[in-house]
């Protein structure tokens, strides 16, 4: 049985996707723009544990760790 992911981690995911589209644009290769362009298209309850692992991987390395 898959676990859906609960609704926090979702959103945090369309969180990363929108800053890396507004802050890190400049950084983004086409590919990662449309990955982020995809997943800020979509709701966040809609959002796959695929999309979240993206999103938070692509901003890891972008943005760097937040602690």
């Amino acid at each position: 049985m898959i676990v859906p992911p609960p609704f926090e981690v979702q959103q945090r995911a369309w969180e990363r996707a929108y800053m890396l589209r507004q802050e890190f644009d400049g950084w983004l290769s086409l590919e990662q723009r449309i990955r982020a362009e995809v997943i800020i298209h979509t709701n966040p309850d809609r959002i796959g544990w695929s999309e979240i692992s993206d999103m938070v991987g692509l901003y890891a390395i972008i943005a760097g760790v937040r602690v």
